[in-house]
């Protein structure tokens, strides 16, 4: 792991959970826990497993870690940032195991800032005729008033019969979905291209009005969500960051805002007791518990699993061979929109189905025939790896490296590099 640290000196908290760009604002997997059964361990079967491993032997426990690296770098005082300021919340050892699961950015004043992965999945749109399309983006006409009288949605796809009451739920998690809102009184007009209607509001309740304005930011209550909070043209499909995933460091917005500036601003922005020791074990610590973990405070006494941990993604971690983390990129930079998914740009479909099917992991590559898109255990021979690599010179003449949305950052290269040298599986 990178020694060198970026930092601001003077500023009074660590910003771990927000990109803001100026100040701050809110804006091996050995279980240690299941949530279930689980019992706290004694200091000494923690201390028992330290060895000599110096990381260890300093941070043991999660609550070693929390009391002596994280408390005293975010939440330390009153004041600091994720101290009752921004989200997450850090200020206790409950609130810390609290992000395992919970959505990265909701804090984020400006939706624009969010990134990609960071996105919520976005609200269904059910129309009477029981056509569901997810709500990507909301437009709000400038200057419309405080209620807005009417906004323009983009869909996922063809909307479907506008003619009675459609209604907006919540994307199904654990098998339940919310209701939002029953849009009665909302009136339909089906614009060009198929996916996009004018919704007439002003004879709807100005709760449902107020619901569709995007303008009030962060999102609460009925709100609607959409997919593509940012607007850049990507949706959350297959946005897999969340601020701590169990099991899964290199999808932990936390940890990964601790490894360089492509999520926001490095952090820590102060020392204030984090070092390198603490970033390996949060990785640990996090790819230690089992995915599906609920936060549980019996965890607080349990050893850390740093048997077989390595030091970072870069060393061999569960980013080496992750095809999830892989297709969550596909889903997020590729296959949204009018590129490799359903329009197939240059015959490419980089949907799981479709690389599932055989159409990608060994097939030739349109643009140059004579060389597979993915060869699995050969990166370096694999077309796509070429067209993610901005100095690629073996790319077909005349034809841009991918995506078209601005190069992948080099740890998603990496991600889909390591998943192809370990053979492109799909499991």
């Amino acid at each position: 792991m990178a020694t060198s640290r970026l930092r601001a000196p003077g500023r009074p908290c660590l910003l771990l959970g927000a990109i803001l760009l100026a100040s701050c604002s809110d804006g091996g997997r050995g279980p240690p826990s299941s949530g279930e059964g689980a019992s706290a361990s004694t200091g000494s079967s923690a201390s028992a497993s330290t060895g000599d491993d110096p990381v260890a032997a300093r941070f043991p426990t999660p609550r070693a870690l929390y009391e002596g690296a994280v408390a005293p770098s975010c939440a330390g005082a009153e004041g600091s940032c994720h101290r009752g300021w921004a989200q997450p919340e850090l200020s206790s050892f409950e609130a810390f195991i609290a992000t395992a699961g919970a959505f990265c950015q909701t804090g984020v004043g400006d939706p624009r800032a969010i990134v990609d992965g960071c996105e919520r999945p976005g609200d269904r749109l059910v129309f009477a005729d029981g056509v569901e399309r997810a709500l990507l983006r909301v437009i709000v006409p400038e200057g419309a008033p405080r209620v807005p009288a009417e906004v323009t949605v983009a869909l996922d796809g063809p909307a479907g019969d506008v003619s009675a009451v459609a209604r907006v739920r919540a994307p199904v998690v654990e098998g339940q979905a919310e209701l939002r809102q029953e849009l009665r009184g909302v009136v339909f007009t089906p614009l060009e291209p198929a996916s996009r209607l004018r919704l007439d509001l002003s004879r709807a309740g100005e709760d449902v009005a107020r619901a569709f304005d995007l303008r009030r930011w962060p999102r609460r209550g009925a709100d609607v969500v959409v997919g593509d909070a940012n607007g850049n043209g990507r949706d959350a499909a297959g946005a897999g960051l969340r601020q701590l995933v169990p099991g899964r460091p290199e999808r932990s917005f936390l940890y990964l805002r601790l490894l360089g500036d492509e999520l926001g601003p490095r952090m820590p922005l102060v020392e204030d007791g984090w070092s390198e020791e603490a970033t390996r074990a949060l990785y640990c610590f996090v790819r230690g518990l089992p995915e599906g973990w609920q936060p549980d405070t019996r965890v607080a006494d349990e050893p850390i699993a740093y048997a077989g941990c390595p030091s970072g993604p870069e060393d061999g971690g569960p980013a080496a061979s992750d095809y999830e983390a892989v297709q969550a990129i596909f889903d997020q930079r590729c296959a949204s929109g009018p590129c490799h998914g359903a329009e197939r740009a240059s015959g490419l479909d980089l949907r799981r189905a479709a690389l599932a099917g055989g159409e990608v992991i060994g097939a030739p590559s349109h643009e140059v025939p004579g060389r597979a898109l993915i060869a699995p255990g050969a990166a370096d021979e694999s077309y796509l790896v070429c067209k993610i690599e901005p100095g690629c010179a073996e790319r077909a003449q005349g034809t841009a490296p991918m995506p078209v949305g601005g190069a992948l950052g080099a740890e998603e290269r990496a991600a889909i590099r390591a998943w192809i040298e370990a053979g492109a599986k799909l499991d």
